[in-house]
C-alpha cells in the first residue's frame, strides 16, 4: 500500500512538473509573440509617418515612369520593385492618409533617387509633370 502511494505522489509531481513547464513554454511563446507583433507594427508606423530611405545618400537616381493609367497602388508596387521605397504598403498608406486632392499622380518621367524620403517622392510624383 505504501508503495502505491510513493507512486501516486511521484506521478502527481510529474504531472504538476510537466503542466508547469509547458505552462511557462506558452507564455514564454505569448510574450514572444506579442512583443514580435509590437515591434512590427512599431516599424510599419514609422515607415508610414517617419522619415525612411532605402539607402543614405547620396543614393542611386533611377529612371520612373508614371503612366495616365496608373494607380497610386500601381505605383507603390513598382516603386518597391525598383527599390526606391522601403514598402509598397506603408508607401500606400500615407499617401491614403494624406489630403486627395494633392496625391493625385501626374503622368510623366521622373528621376527618383534610393536616398529619397517618401514625401520627397510623393511630392515629385504629384507636383512634377
Amino acid at each position: 500500500m505504501m508503495y502505491h502511494q510513493y507512486i501516486r505522489r511521484t506521478l502527481n509531481s510529474l504531472r504538476f512538473l510537466l503542466a508547469l513547464c509547458v505552462n511557462l513554454m506558452i507564455s514564454v511563446l505569448l510574450i514572444y509573440g506579442i512583443g514580435t507583433a509590437c515591434m512590427q507594427g512599431y516599424h510599419f508606423c514609422y515607415e508610414i509617418f517617419g522619415s525612411v530611405v532605402v539607402e543614405d545618400a547620396p543614393g542611386t537616381e533611377q529612371s520612373f515612369q508614371v503612366t495616365e493609367a496608373d494607380t497610386m497602388w500601381q505605383v507603390a508596387g513598382r516603386l518597391e520593385q525598383e527599390h526606391l521605397i522601403v514598402n509598397r504598403y506603408s508607401f500606400y498608406l500615407r499617401t491614403k492618409l494624406m489630403d486627395e486632392e494633392s496625391v493625385m499622380l501626374r503622368p510623366g518621367d521622373y528621376v527618383l533617387n534610393t536616398s529619397m524620403t517618401y514625401e520627397e517622392i510623393i511630392n515629385q510624383l504629384t507636383t512634377s509633370g
